[in-house]
């Protein structure tokens, strides 16, 4: 009984794509209150079964609370949908908050290269 654990071959697995994302806002946003934000969204949006069938999954280790920018993973056929449910995030707690999506990789590792070439204005001073 010792056999090993198989992986889904990737045709079975389905294609990943990563949208790499910032938020702008007057002043810095928590990471679990934009998940909550994000998740009722969702669900309004695609309900229960598209965010199943979408598999989405917000990258925490890849949240940046200083510049407000993150990585979310999700199937090739949602992006569009998950862009959507981006663009309809307009407040989170009492602020009001822009969404923006900087990028889509097929990649984790382009992904991480895009969130750490991204720039703001400040940055050049």
């Amino acid at each position: 009984m010792d056999e090993k654990l198989r992986t889904l071959k990737p045709m079975i697995a389905g294609k990943k794509r990563y949208l790499c994302f910032e938020i702008i806002s007057e002043t810095a946003v928590e990471f679990a209150d934009f998940v909550n934000v994000f998740w009722n969204s969702a669900m309004s949006f695609i309900g229960e079964l598209g965010s199943a069938k979408a598999s989405i999954w917000i990258v925490k280790d890849l949240w940046d609370q200083k510049q407000q920018k993150g990585v979310i993973k999700c199937s090739h056929r949602f992006v569009e949908k998950i862009r959507l449910i981006l663009s309809l995030i307009n407040r989170i707690g009492d602020q009001r908050v822009i969404v923006n999506v900087v990028g889509i990789s097929g990649t984790l590792n382009s992904a991480k290269a895009k969130i750490i070439s991204m720039r703001d204005l400040t940055s050049y001073s």
